[in-house]
């Protein structure tokens, strides 16, 4: 057990050394804004801790930064979220919360959240949450892009 515990921190420690200059310093730069309150660097954080880009995947600091730009009115970082309560794992699977999500995402106009609802709905399951269940999940949506103010 201790060898395979030795293997998976060799095999991460690999990973993270692995992941590029450029994404570390995106990384840092997003994090930095994030704790700021900026709202595309708070999903793009939640997308770093989720997919493990220029720093380790750490599901429950990803939740946390999409909390924070979904309070913020973020369309896509509900979305992840949603994703993630339906799939469970690193946080608890909650169907009612991931369809919650969905729903906010899709009335803020995510194309994607508003296609696997009408998915959900028109499907042959008896609930919602059933169907979130068997049907899901879409794939996560990845980075925003910030633009300037100049454009």
């Amino acid at each position: 057990m201790k060898s395979k515990t030795i293997l998976l921190f060799f095999i991460a420690w690999i990973c993270f050394s692995l992941a590029s200059d450029t994404e570390k310093e995106t990384f840092v730069y997003d994090l930095s804004l994030a704790t700021q309150g900026i709202m595309v660097s708070q999903y793009n954080t939640g997308v770093n801790y989720s997919l493990g880009l220029g720093i380790h995947i750490e599901i429950e600091k990803s939740v946390y930064w999409y909390q924070e730009a979904t309070k913020q009115g973020h369309s896509k970082a509900p979305f992840n979220l949603a994703i993630l309560y339906a799939k469970g794992g690193k946080v608890p699977k909650d169907l009612v919360l991931s369809e919650t999500y969905f729903m906010l995402a899709a009335e803020r106009g995510n194309k994607e959240a508003k296609e696997f609802l009408d998915r959900i709905y028109s499907s042959e399951f008896n609930d919602s949450s059933a169907a979130i269940d068997q049907l899901c999940c879409p794939s996560s949506l990845l980075h925003a892009k910030a633009i300037p103010l100049n454009e």
